[in-house]
């Protein structure tokens, strides 16, 4: 098979006519496979007038088997083909009464990137999946809800929306707090079956857990999945729909940009979302340009964003990523190792940057760390590859966090570590509060501005 660029452009340059065949891979949702009877069809179109139609140059139309995902084929003529133009590909599944059930909702360019096998990544239209009672005994994709009791506070106000490839959002507001406070959280879900418990590992160090009693009704368990004992209001139910959420919360995921349109696969859930062109995402985007292995690549990224309803170029909105921050990309890193987030306590915690300044071992030096040893002393250690650091520190709360300083080394230290260090020591009395996504720890202030930003590492 040419390629797009060699064989698309330079057959439309030379003028010659014949036909050429765009070949490709359509990708159903994680873990779904295309229904039964099912309709699947592939178009290539024109899409450079933004106030006009798009032009459809060749289509592929077929039933297709009932997996994940299959190849498909388009052939069209090249000869048509304009050098200045964009072109791009976009697929959609049918029912078998032809009610359309999966589209593709992002730009995919086939022909100014160089794309010569584009995978077309379908998403589920709002009401295409229908809530079916699976062996859990929950009644999926719904909402449940509910107001749970508060030590400090008027009630802690739940949103949890949970998926039948055993992934969820979750939204928790402690109502009556000021400042109001509010926790979002992504993830992966299970149900230990001898309990009939729900099970949720998202960003909070310890699974949340849930009991099933009945397909719309889920009662809190205790920490360690104990019965809590109390006559108090501690369930969530649902009407047996889903009703999603937005989400405001620190991901983690690979980043992935194709000539105007980018891509973010939050590695907690394998969720892909489009990048609003919009916030911090140019910040992104350079970091992105500058790091990638190649182009189209997909590169790890740590942000602090939004996930919220907006337009898609066909069916009904969905969810895209707003980038409220860009944090940092990380070159060497893979969802594999960041499916599960790490323990801020116990950790080894190797720093990566200070105030958006990359830090890096020195060459002969001690790598700049900080460990938080959990128990009763509740201390620390760190250093920047000069003077060993220690304390102690205090949580509090959800992620409230405050450094106190204790004795330290006091060697004259060469630049650029004097410089991280004094910067490091500022960091720790400014500290307030504490956010982990996947593998990344930041450390933020009052304000919720990230001052450091480490990476765990998990030592032989």
């Amino acid at each position: 098979m040419k390629s797009l660029l060699s064989g698309m452009v330079m057959a439309a340059l030379a003028g010659a006519a014949g036909a050429e065949t765009l070949e490709g891979r359509a990708q159903m949702p994680s873990g779904v496979k295309a229904p039964g009877g099912a309709s699947f069809e592939a178009v290539l179109e024109d899409i450079s007038l933004a106030d006009a139609p798009a032009v459809e140059l060749g289509r592929s139309a077929f039933t297709p088997p009932q997996s994940y995902g299959w190849p498909f084929a388009i052939d069209y003529d090249a000869a048509g083909l304009d050098p200045r133009h964009r072109y791009a590909v976009r697929g959609r599944v049918t029912g078998a009464a032809g009610q359309l059930l999966y589209v593709t909702d992002t730009v995919v360019p086939v022909l100014d990137d160089g794309t010569d096998a584009p995978v077309l990544q379908l998403v589920a239209v709002a009401g295409a999946d229908q809530p079916v009672i699976g062996a859990h005994g929950l009644r999926l994709p719904a909402t449940f809800t509910g107001i749970l009791p508060c030590a400090d506070c008027d009630g802690i106000a739940h949103h949890l929306d949970l998926w039948p490839d055993q992934t969820y959002h979750m939204r928790r507001v402690w109502q009556g707090k000021a400042p109001l406070l509010t926790r979002d959280e992504v993830g992966q879900w299970y149900v230990d079956a001898a309990r009939g418990a729900l099970v949720l590992h998202g960003a909070a160090e310890m699974p949340l857990q849930w009991e099933i009693q009945g397909p719309d009704r889920l009662r809190a368990l205790a920490m360690q999945g104990k019965v809590i004992d109390s006559d108090l209001p501690y369930e969530l139910e649902s009407t047996g729909s889903l009703t999603k959420t937005d989400l405001q919360l620190p991901l983690q995921g690979l980043v992935t940009t194709l000539a105007d349109a980018a891509q973010f696969e939050v590695c907690l859930t394998g969720k892909t979302y489009p990048v609003e062109m919009s916030g911090d995402y140019p910040a992104l985007e350079r970091a992105y340009a500058e790091a990638r292995p190649a182009p189209g690549a997909p590169l790890m990224a740590t942000v602090m964003g939004r996930l919220e309803l907006r337009p898609a170029m066909e069916g009904p909105d969905r969810r895209s990523l707003i980038v409220d921050r860009f944090v940092s990309v990380w070159p060497e890193g893979s969802c594999d190792r960041h499916r599960a987030p790490a323990a801020l306590e116990n950790t080894y915690w190797r720093i990566a940057r200070l105030n958006g300044e990359a830090v890096a071992a020195q060459p002969g030096g001690r790598e700049p760390h900080l460990l938080l040893r959990g128990g009763a002393d509740s201390a620390y250690q760190a250093t920047v590859g000069c003077n060993g650091m220690g304390g102690s520190y205090a949580r509090d709360g959800e992620n409230g966090l405050r450094f106190e300083r204790g004795l330290s080394t006091l060697m004259a230290c060469p630049p650029p570590l004097d410089g991280w260090e004094q910067a490091f020591a500022q960091v720790l009395t400014a500290t307030r509060h504490w956010e982990i996504a996947g593998q990344s720890l930041m450390l933020l202030d009052e304000d919720g501005e990230a001052l450091a930003v480490l990476e765990a590492v998990y030592l032989p």
